[in-house]
Parts: structure tokens; sequence; C-alpha cells
């Protein structure tokens, strides 16, 4: 069975969307880092929505790129590639804004936790990318900086976090 092969006219279609959703999650970062200082989540939570829609199509164009009819795809695959830099830094400084505003509460929401842990694990991934040859110094090292800082805020949030309630046994809180 052979794979399918996609023409520059479908990747360039994903590309334009994924151009959309970048500029989307912008809006939304903005309106996340103002709303944490309100003590909201919903804002962040649309934010990472569109950040979960960015990568869904991240992953549909790398596979889109690997598989194109056309031999002629640098100028696709830097498209492709600035257009995800741009996203990565854009959600590590958005992170880093609404982490370091609600480091700020002494109080968080039950499940506060359990949230913030998978941010702990979107960020590692988005270091982890940043590794890649193709993603190296393009962003250079004030973003690393930043990255580091979220993880450190995010961290400290997660260790005052409250968890949610312990069903499995015990009955405590975890």
């Amino acid at each position: 069975m052979s794979k399918r092969q996609y023409t520059r006219a479908e990747v360039t279609e994903l590309l334009s969307a994924l151009e959309r959703q970048c500029r989307e999650a912008s809006k939304l970062a903005q309106r996340a880092e103002h709303d944490a200082s309100k003590h909201s989540f919903g804002a962040y939570r649309d934010f990472r929505d569109k950040v979960g829609e960015f990568q869904a199509l991240v992953i549909l164009i790398e596979q889109r790129l690997r598989n194109l009819v056309d031999t002629r795809s640098d100028d696709l695959r830097d498209q492709f590639e600035r257009l995800d830099t741009v996203m990565l830094a854009l959600l590590v400084r958005a992170s880093m804004r609404f982490f370091f505003v609600l480091s700020a509460n002494p109080i968080l929401p039950m499940g506060a936790r359990e949230i913030f842990v998978a941010e702990l694990r979107s960020l590692h991934d988005a270091h982890e990318k940043l590794k890649r040859p193709s993603y190296a110094g393009k962003l250079g090292t004030e973003l690393e900086r930043d990255l580091e800082t979220a993880s450190l805020i995010l961290e400290e949030i997660i260790d005052k976090a409250p968890s949610l309630l312990n069903f499995r046994g015990g009955g405590g809180v975890v």
C-alpha cells in the first residue's frame, strides 16, 4: 500500500490555516494575560485550546510535507518552520506572563495543580522542539531564558496549588 501524495496547493492551504491560527492565538494570549490579573483562567484556556488546534495542524502539515508530490518544498518548509517558530515563541512568552501573574495569587482554585502539570509538559515539549537542528538558534537566547523562567514559575505555582481529592484510597488530599 503506497502512501498518499499531496500537492503544493493542499499544503499551501493548510499553511494559510496555520497562519490564521497563529494570529488568533496571539489575540487570545493578550486577553489571557489581561484576564489572569482578574483571577480568571477562561481566556488562558481559550488560548491553550487554540494552541492545541495549531499543533494538530502542525502534525498534518509535517505529514503532508513528507509526502509532497512536488520535490520543490524548501519554500513551504521555510514558511511552516517560520509559523511554528512564531507560535513556539508566543506560547513561551504568553505562558511566562500568565504564570507570573498567577504566581502572585496566594490561593489557586481546586484542580489548578493538574492543569499546570500539563502546562509544564507542554513547555518541556517546546524546549525539546527548540533543540531540533531546524529550529536551533532561530529564537535566540532570550526565548530560552523565557522558557526556563516560565518553567520555574510554573513549578512554584504547582507546589502551592491545591490538588484534587484523592478518591483512590485513603480519602485524603493528593
